[in-house]
């Protein structure tokens, strides 16, 4: 055995404390490699006299050990967990790996050849000390909330007689400078439509003072866009989403501003004597260059300033500068005291430094203590998860393998049902077991084709996408119009108007829809971070998560499987009877929930 097929980390997603006496340990071990697997642990502070040697040394009677059970597979990989307890609130520890090697924090030794390096505590892991000041903690409520995400303009227009409207039900092409007029007392008017359907957590795009459609390129943060209404109209909605039980995040996009903020126009007109010079990253003054230019082939993106992306109409902002830090930590502490939203989601999170979201925290957890702060990353997202400064990302490292499985229109390679696992697999242990259950879970958004549209507006295969969705740990969020299988590619096609009318609606789909979030809700085995998987073929999936076994086939053909397992129980859908043994036959499309 060679060290480098063994991963482990102290203080990291492979150790962490969850209380203040409980730290969960991983190991990550070359697949096959590893037949048993032990730890090996102890207070690093118990120390005593060895009678027989008179040496002062580590109390080896004080060792424990504990077995780590194997939890999932990749095709590369194998993933090892436990939990210990820790009265003391330290620990050092190491790995016993076929009863042969100890693996440490410096050194893989054959215990063969030097069984005394068992007790050498130098080549132990450590965990300092349980500090719960240092632990990830994230509001309750989260874990089994539904979110439903809003692009407020395309939502429902409630009496909104705004100039020059574009009618709802318009062909044309879907453009951010197009408007539709709807609006917060639309939101608030369909509120209902929201609890019925399910629906307990909210997210609208950004709401405030902007010229485009989208707002993300805020002119005044304090201030809601008149489009979308008035203050009074936001509180109102708000009150009565949490009359209802539902809650409320907002879009906070502080990463960059508009053109039009005054502060960079402050800039503008005065330059380096600008009190706002600082707050943004500007290259040149006076600032003259402010459009891309194209010359010939190629597009001219230099200029005096820099952008989100290459967005003229979008300076970034320099969160360091102590002007603009105060103004944008004043915006988020202002609308939680004033309008008692429940949780921010940060626009462009990782491009703003740490330290910022560090204390972004301290003022929004101290304005509301339970307020949700969600992350807009699309990578793997660690270093924002430590307790410090997110609750969760935007869980889009769940979305691209469903794509890739599910979907039927896509630019990206196939998986199939042993890549879906495998991805599943890694992703899940790359997090601690209690952020990943509180993951924002997402199938398409503002940002991405519509899942519909991926799926080729199949209902059947979408039914299948949405109930796998709901079983993957973590908070499983519809982009409105999902439930009735509204379509659109990618920005700005995705953010169509929501259909109103019955008729133009997939019923089907939106009865499915209230039906999973029924027993989503009534169901804990969902909020599980563990999964074991049975069958992954390039057609039918079954795996379990606690007293719950999850059965799907995506073919449009009939699928023979045989179980080495006898699966019996109740069909949650249908309430029916169900036995799976030995061999068998599943129709086109089939899905299970079997609760044993």
């Amino acid at each position: 055995m060679k060290r480098h097929e063994l991963e482990h980390q102290a203080k990291s997603n492979y150790a962490y404390s969850i209380d203040k006496e409980t730290i969960h340990i991983k190991l990550k071990a070359l697949k096959n490699t590893v037949k048993t697997i032990e730890l090996i642990y102890g207070d690093p502070f118990m120390w005593g006299m060895n009678e027989q040697t008179k040496e002062f040394e580590w109390m080896r009677e004080t060792q424990q050990t504990h077995t780590l059970t194997k939890e999932a597979s990749t095709s590369s990989y194998d993933y090892y967990f436990t939990e210990i307890k820790v009265p003391t609130k330290r620990v050092k520890y190491a790995f016993l790996i076929n009863q042969e090697y100890l693996y440490g924090s410096r050194d893989l030794v054959n215990l063969t050849e030097h069984p005394n390096e068992q007790y050498n505590l130098f080549n132990y892991f450590n965990f300092p000390y349980i500090l719960e000041v240092d632990q990830y903690v994230a509001p309750s409520w989260v874990k089994d909330t539904v979110w439903y995400s809003i692009f407020p303009d395309r939502f429902y227009n409630k009496d909104n007689q705004s100039n020059n409207l574009t009618p709802w039900e318009s062909e044309e092409t879907y453009k951010n400078s197009q408007f539709y007029g709807g609006n917060l007392k639309g939101i608030k008017e369909k509120l209902p439509y929201i609890k019925e359907m399910g629906f307990d957590g909210i997210y609208m795009t950004p709401i405030f003072l902007s010229p485009s459609a989208h707002k993300y390129d805020t002119i005044d943060y304090f201030e809601i866009d008149p489009l979308f209404g008035t203050k009074e109209d936001l509180k109102a909605m708000i009150d009565e989403a949490h009359r209802l039980g539902i809650k409320v995040m907002l879009d906070a996009v502080f990463n960059h501003t508009s053109v039009d903020h005054p502060f960079f126009q402050d800039v503008v007109k005065h330059g380096k004597d600008s009190l706002y010079y600082n707050s943004f990253y500007i290259k040149n003054t006076p600032i003259t260059k402010t459009k891309t230019k194209k010359h010939g082939g190629h597009v001219d993106f230099h200029l005096d300033y820099e952008t989100f992306a290459f967005s003229p109409k979008m300076p970034k902002t320099n969160t360091e500068d102590k002007v603009m830090r105060e103004h944008l930590l004043n915006v988020s502490r202002y609308w939680i005291e004033h309008f008692d939203i429940d949780g921010w989601r940060l626009d462009v999170s990782n491009e703003i430094s740490h330290d910022f979201w560090r204390e972004f925290r301290k003022v929004v957890k101290k304005a509301k203590q339970d307020t949700f702060i969600l992350g807009e990353n699309w990578d793997n997202s660690m270093p924002w998860l430590q307790g410090d400064q997110f609750d969760a990302v935007m869980n889009y490292e769940f979305m691209y393998p469903i794509w890739s499985y599910f979907g039927t229109n896509i630019k990206q390679a196939k998986y199939s049902g042993e890549d879906l696992k495998n991805t599943i697999n890694q992703t899940l242990f790359s997090y601690p077991k209690n952020v990943i259950t509180n993951m924002f879970n997402l199938v398409d958004s503002h940002d991405t084709a519509r899942i519909a549209e991926v799926c080729e507006g199949n209902t059947n295969l979408l039914k299948l996408v949405y109930l796998f969705q709901f079983s993957l740990p973590g908070s499983p969020s519809i982009y409105y119009g999902g439930e009735i299988g509204l379509r659109g590619n990618h920005d700005p096609d995705n953010r169509r108007c929501m259909i109103w009318d019955e008729q133009r609606q997939d019923k089907d789909l939106l009865l499915f829809m209230k039906q999973l979030t029924t027993i989503y809700h009534k169901e804990s085995a969902f909020y599980s971070p563990n999964i074991t998987w049975i069958v992954t073929t390039n057609d039918v999936l079954i795996y379990q998560k606690e007293n719950l076994t999850f059965v799907i086939n995506k073919s449009n053909m009939e699928q023979e499987i045989d179980l080495s397992i006898d699966i019996i129980g109740t069909d949650l859908f249908t309430k029916d009877k169900v036995s799976l043994t030995n061999h068998n036959t599943l129709s086109p499309y089939q899905a299970f929930i079997i609760k044993a």
